[in-house]
């Protein structure tokens, strides 16, 4: 693959090397984490001396992996030492919720431990999807390892998630995992989606979804050799429009929480939430997010830099738990700021701990909004 090694050290960067586990480590045990973890991207072909003025003839990658080391090294707080003879790496903290009894119970945003949850509901452990024998439901797992190749699962803007099928080599066929998530409604399994995180077995919890239809389209399998794939389109359970009675831009505050609380795909509705009128559930979860902020940015807590077509004040919706703005709707995990906040927690050097800030701003927010009243 093309500059593959370059992917390779950003993706090592942001992760912090979260493919080698705690303890000592020499530097052959890291070349080999990393090339069990990245294979496709390991490319033993391009040597040092295809891209550099260096004559050496060690695999591009490796003197990239070392790179990385030695910047994590002289980063405060980094989770590498430096030994005589090695490296010593510190554990990766990061909260797992505890998994529940029943499935139901899954918190959207919140990460859970993988290999904890097969040891309670069974399934395979190493595929894309699983298929939990005598349990009423499957789960499916999503990555990036599309985005290598030029394409990705994600969600899209009318809310429903574009999901690749099973399948690493050669051409997908539509059985055992594919055709699974494919009748799952027709088998009466519920389908719970789940993201891959950073950090090995952990993953974060996207809400409760159903398929809706497939197409194949040709794209490059691991070994980037073109196949024929599955692609899947999942849509929260519930659907993707909400309806609402009267104009939501006339709803209380507290109204109006509730209806986008209502629109997050978390478990099953029975489609009876009202008569009015329907709208995208996205949209409504960003018309609360602005109704909150009330034309002030807040991350930098000044006005909107100006207006949008409509008069409005600009402000973008971003997602608080999630990697970019792809993530699934809910009125609590979402925040409206200016378009240079939103550049800065995700391309800024403090974008990690200006999110957390802008986490706690949002709880705080959000905890002193009243539910609303019945007539």
């Amino acid at each position: 693959m093309p500059e593959s090694y370059k992917i390779l050290y950003q993706k090592l960067r942001e992760t912090e090397l979260a493919c080698v586990p705690p303890g000592f480590q020499d530097t052959s045990d890291v070349y080999d984490l990393v090339e069990t973890e990245y294979p496709e991207l390991c490319d033993d072909s391009i040597l040092c001396r295809d891209v550099c003025s260096s004559n050496s003839t060690q695999p591009e990658w490796k003197h990239r992996l070392r790179t990385v080391q030695q910047n994590l090294l002289e980063t405060d707080g980094s989770r590498i030492k430096r030994l005589s003879k090695g490296w010593f790496y510190e554990p990766i903290e990061t909260e797992v919720s505890d998994i529940p009894n029943d499935p139901t119970q899954f918190t959207i945003g919140s990460r859970y431990n993988r290999w904890e949850l097969h040891d309670i509901y069974g399934g395979q452990r190493y595929y894309g999807i699983v298929t939990p024998s005598d349990q009423d439901f499957i789960l499916a797992f999503t990555g990036e390892s599309g985005d290598t190749y030029g394409y990705a699962d994600g969600f899209q803007e009318d809310g429903s998630f574009k999901y690749t099928g099973e399948g690493q080599e050669g051409d997908m066929t539509m059985d055992k995992g594919n055709i699974a998530l494919r009748d799952h409604q027709e088998n009466g399994e519920n389908l719970y989606l789940f993201a891959d995180t950073k950090y090995p077995w952990i993953a974060t919890y996207r809400g409760e979804y159903q398929y809706e239809d497939h197409h194949w389209e040709t794209l490059p399998d691991k070994n980037n050799n073109l196949r024929e794939a599955i692609r899947f389109t999942l849509t929260p359970v519930g659907g993707r429009e909400i309806a609402i009675d009267g104009d939501p831009d006339e709803l209380s505050l507290a109204d109006l929480f509730e209806a986008a609380k209502r629109s997050a795909p978390k478990r099953s509705t029975d489609g009876t939430t009202s008569s009015g009128r329907t709208y995208v559930r996205s949209e409504i979860v960003k018309k609360f997010a602005r109704r909150v902020a009330d034309g002030v940015c807040m991350g930098c807590e000044n006005p909107a830099p100006f207006e949008d077509t409509d008069g409005e004040p600009y402000l973008e919706v971003h997602h608080l738990h999630n990697r970019g703005d792809g993530g699934p709707d809910d009125p609590e995990n979402v925040i409206a700021v200016c378009p240079n906040c939103h550049r800065r927690v995700h391309y800024g050097r403090d974008g990690k701990s200006f999110n957390r800030d802008l986490m706690d701003k949002a709880e705080e927010l959000y905890d002193d909004i009243d539910a609303p009243t019945e007539a």
